[in-house]
């Protein structure tokens, strides 16, 4: 039989790569028709990376499914009701619709973000709902807000940036620093404190400099550095 020569693993005189490393090997002992360019074992053929998706969507599904029957079953067998399993129920529905707006709508950023904030705003309202009332739903909702926007100018830089590298890292500390300030700023509101910033302001100014690091990295040192290249991924 034939031996790779790239990782000398023997294979099947019927193939021209080889099956463990995918290395082309020599045709000369080959015969195959050249319309078909047989390039794995006979009758396999590899997953596109929507099939992939689509796989993965449905397998997160059924872990879902079958934890919320579990938690239901649970709760009903010990305490004859559903009381605890709301919020575990609710958070694994939400969880789930989560992995569907990645999977499904992510090449689409103001679906993924109409969808992403609707799904959070909900998550928020139920389960201050099953705690008793509608009571901190009004004080997380512009923190969700604020979550999904910064997120949004996030996920816009990367698909618009001609040049993809330590910059997105930058921007993103960035905007983990304006989110934690925007969090302060709306809990001390809402709880009737003077507007004074404490904690977010360190933990932004501790972002900064690591940021401005990475952009000098990026468009002096080293322009149009690629993460794939730099991490040799």
């Amino acid at each position: 039989m034939p031996i790779c020569k790239n990782c000398e693993v023997e294979f099947d005189t019927s193939l021209i790569h080889c099956p463990l490393c995918d290395t082309p090997q020599g045709q000369e002992n080959h015969k195959f028709d050249a319309n078909t360019q047989v390039r794995y074992n006979p009758g396999y053929e590899p997953l596109t990376s929507k099939e992939k998706s689509r796989i993965f969507w449905e397998v997160a599904g059924l872990f879902h499914f079958s934890a919320l029957v579990v938690v239901l079953l649970i709760d009903l067998i010990l305490t004859k009701r559903i009381g605890w399993s709301s919020f575990a129920m609710t958070s694994l529905v939400t969880s789930f619709i989560y992995i569907t707006l990645i999977v499904f709508t992510t090449r689409k950023l103001w679906l993924f973000l109409g969808g992403l904030f609707l799904n959070t705003v909900a998550l928020l309202l139920l389960l201050d709902f099953f705690d008793g009332g509608i009571n901190w739903f009004l004080a997380g909702l512009p923190i969700a807000g604020s979550f999904v926007f910064l997120l949004g100018l996030v996920m816009a830089f990367i698909y618009y940036s001609k040049e993809k590298g330590f910059n997105i890292i930058a921007f993103a500390a960035i905007a983990i620093g304006i989110f934690c300030i925007s969090v302060e700023v709306i809990i001390r509101l809402n709880a009737g404190q003077a507007l004074s910033l404490s904690w977010s302001i360190i933990v932004a100014t501790a972002l900064l400099p690591f940021a401005l690091i990475l952009l000098f990295m990026h468009y002096r040192l080293k322009r149009g550095t690629s993460l794939r290249k730099f991490f040799h991924l």
